[in-house]
């Protein structure tokens, strides 16, 4: 029976369920069934009130296992109505030991269920390196897989920071799969996210050029050049299609597909770096292997042996910021360096220093189509405007209409013949010095304090 057709069933049973008010549903997880309710909490859990858990019912996800698993969640349902409900007749191992089965076993049905779930591709078991084998091997394999044994192996790692929380992650779904209680986890997870990155020093671009051009390999020379001139990620390099740009034609290359992010365009910062370093004299790399994390991998492992001033990754964090200083929109250099917007200004935006800030804002102000600010002329007026106010009438011109404000000086009187007030057109509208600051607010009190202080 095909997948499709075991989801229809699927959904069938569990409509029959919810009109039996069992409080029970079914779910799949690779080829096995599962029940899904608000049970009481398990044998030696911190949580004192029901909540959602799974229960494994020992049966494949095919017709005859889903009348079976049917008839386990009816009965189920009957126990948590009529209060009988026991977690020993559903587990047949103390909950923390997970069988008698040791980490080894565990693991490699572990990654039989992960390409169940999903198709083996090059991406797939590259995803299943980095983000589960590399921390699951952290685990001895011949212990047996307990709760215990995942939570000391976490608190080796340091709070906060991203191995804890990726290990958090993949050590969570080992033990969900085995069974265990993982609440554990998501307090000694932290507070690490990849969206809000911590704040690291870059390397100057004076600082790459010499790295680069002290390089004796034409290989890496080529090809570190070609990570600082694109922002390229470090497999990246690796999969190029260089033909325009090595011919003349352009200075843009293109990202080849099988890439994290797939084909893009990459236009260089700076150019100029194509000549100096070299960069149309495409050089041919010795290494070969078999994914792109490993190809990452190797760039880094080069790197250090070489004691380069800087990680692969910081050319395209050094690249980010390039692309603000050129005054690249940030829509178009998300594009180039292949990710959203939304990624882009998260992550690379972390690595902008305050100096860089003050550059492109001096750099903004001496841009000759940048907005003015409007001019509002000096007024000077003589001390003794202050002693004679009351001589006679002022008049001015709110721009509809002309009125009459309390006698004024002829000191008073010429200062704002000076400032273009008396019987023209402004903005502003005087008619007492107790209700000036009322009308036009503090820009016209201030004017009119101009005119009646002395200097």
């Amino acid at each position: 029976m095909t997948q499709s057709l075991i989801d229809k069933k699927l959904k069938e049973v569990n409509q029959r369920l919810r009109q039996a008010n069992t409080g029970v549903t079914l779910i799949q997880k690779g080829n096995s069934l599962y029940a899904r309710g608000t049970f009481p909490p398990k044998p030696g859990s911190a949580k004192t009130e029901p909540h959602q858990q799974e229960i494994a019912l020992k049966v494949k996800a095919h017709p005859a296992g889903l009348k079976v698993a049917e008839a386990k969640a009816k009965k189920i349902g009957t126990e948590m109505v009529l209060k009988e409900f026991d977690w020993a007749n559903y587990s047949t191992r103390p909950l923390s030991t997970a069988e008698t089965k040791t980490v080894a076993d565990w693991l490699r049905e572990f990654e039989m269920d992960y390409f169940q779930r999903r198709r083996r591709t090059p991406k797939s078991e590259a995803t299943w390196r980095s983000a589960y084998h590399h921390y699951l091997k952290r685990l001895p394999p011949e212990e047996r897989l307990t709760t215990d044994l995942l939570n000391q192996t976490i608190r080796k790692t340091t709070p906060d920071s991203s191995i804890r929380s990726a290990i958090c992650l993949s050590y969570k779904a080992l033990g969900k799969f085995a069974g265990l209680e993982m609440e554990f986890v998501n307090a000694l997870r932290g507070t690490y996210s990849s969206m809000h990155p911590r704040k690291r020093d870059l390397p100057s671009d004076e600082t790459i050029v010499g790295a680069i051009l002290q390089l004796k390999s034409p290989w890496w020379r080529w090809a570190t050049g070609m990570l600082a001139t694109y922002g390229l990620r470090p497999h990246e390099v690796f999969h190029l299609d260089t033909q325009a740009m090595e011919s003349g034609q352009s200075i843009a290359i293109k990202v080849l597909p099988n890439t994290k992010t797939g084909a893009r365009t990459v236009m260089p910062l700076y150019p100029e770096w194509i000549e100096q370093f070299n960069l149309r004299d495409r050089q041919s790399s010795k290494i070969s292997r078999r994914d792109n994390s490993a190809l990452g991998a190797a760039v880094g492992t080069h790197f250090r042996s070489k004691g380069m001033p800087f990680r692969p990754y910081d050319l395209r964090h050094c690249w980010a910021v390039r692309a603000l200083r050129f005054g690249v929109p940030v829509s178009l250099a998300a594009r180039w360096m292949g990710h959203s917007v939304e990624i882009h200004t998260k992550t690379y935006q972390a690595w902008i220093s305050e100096e860089m800030e003050t550059q492109v804002y001096e750099k903004s102000l001496q841009n000759p189509n940048r907005p003015q600010a409007p001019l509002v002329k000096q007024v000077e007026v003589d001390a003794k405007a202050q002693q004679n106010l009351g001589a006679r009438p002022l008049e001015f011109n709110s721009g509809s209409k002309q009125e009459t404000a309390e006698p004024q000086s002829s000191e008073l009187q010429g200062c704002l013949s000076e400032t273009g007030m008396r019987g023209q057109p402004t903005p502003f509208a005087f008619q007492s010095q107790a209700t000036l600051a009322m009308i036009q607010g503090d820009v016209a009190e201030a004017i009119a304090e101009e005119c009646l202080v002395s200097a």
